[in-house]
């Protein structure tokens, strides 16, 4: 059968962030994937003078009562920006649903904050909402800002490997989840870092200097596709790691402009590769 993943993020109709790249990269990868729009935007928003946004609390409400009415179940729920407390309670209600019918795969990416700040339409409130979300998560996948907004840590521009591996322990011990912690600064040098409640796991890679938006979307979206082919957690984080800084070298050679987001299509074919053959 093939794995059936309900993906809850913003939906950008210009360049490439969350559901752009979130459902053609989990579709190669052999996951039918159900988008459930969050927000609808003009165009994605970074390096955009204006733009327009449409929260859509309403119409997520109205679209999980009648996937409840129909019984539809699915085999993962990936959620991402969340526009609203409204809407983080929503989710949980509804990932709390799906584990009485069924034990799906639960991929939290809680979408706050960048570059040391909150995103501009997130408060104090949309952190509480995230830390009580993250208890319902299979995995978790924040950046450093991200973490130290959830561990209530002052952001750092650096750290050492055991200051990392306390904060994924932490986190771990918070959600329950399996953490994987991207965009680590260390010195000259960048890394994932990922904690399964046991082993931690350090992933080194070559930065490159460029900030193409989509790029965490893209990570997390290899990183479920993998787990949902039955990958183990350690090979799935390495996939992830390898796959998206070779999406952003390729977006980068082909001369994508930065405000376009990383290109998942430059990349289908390798991804399918390592999928194999469906049948």
């Amino acid at each position: 059968m093939i794995p059936v993943c309900a993906a809850i993020h913003d939906l950008s109709c210009y360049a490439k962030s969350s559901l752009t790249v979130v459902l053609p990269t989990l579709e190669v990868l052999g996951v039918e994937t159900c988008p459930l729009p969050t927000a609808i935007l003009s165009s994605q928003t970074d390096g955009f003078d204006s733009y327009y946004f449409r929260e859509t609390s309403e119409e997520l409400s109205e679209i999980l009562r009648s996937w409840k009415t129909l019984g539809l179940t699915f085999d993962a729920i990936y959620s991402g920006f969340l526009g609203s407390d409204i809407q983080t309670d929503l989710v949980i209600k509804f990932i709390e649903a799906q584990r009485q019918q069924g034990t799906p795969l639960v991929l939290i990416d809680p979408v706050l904050g960048d570059d040391q700040s909150l995103y501009g339409p997130m408060d104090s409130s949309n952190v509480s909402a995230m830390k009580a979300l993250i208890r319902r998560g299979d995995i978790i996948t924040p950046n450093t800002t991200e973490a130290a907004l959830l561990l209530d840590r002052p952001f750092e521009t650096t750290f050492t490997v055991s200051q990392i591996s306390g904060w994924a322990a932490d986190l771990f011990e918070m959600s329950g989840a399996k953490v994987v912690i991207t965009s680590v600064p260390f010195g000259e040098t960048t890394a994932v870092v990922a904690f399964d409640g046991s082993d931690t796991l350090l992933l080194p890679y070559e930065p490159i200097h460029v900030s193409y938006p989509g790029c965490g979307d893209l990570f997390s979206s290899i990183l479920l596709g993998l787990l949902l082919g039955k990958e183990r957690f350690q090979s799935a984080v390495e996939g992830a790691v390898s796959y998206t800084s070779l999406a952003i070298g390729r977006s980068l050679k082909a001369g994508y402009p930065i405000r376009h987001g990383v290109s998942p299509t430059l990349i289908l074919a390798d991804l399918a590769e390592r999928r194999g053959p469906l049948f």
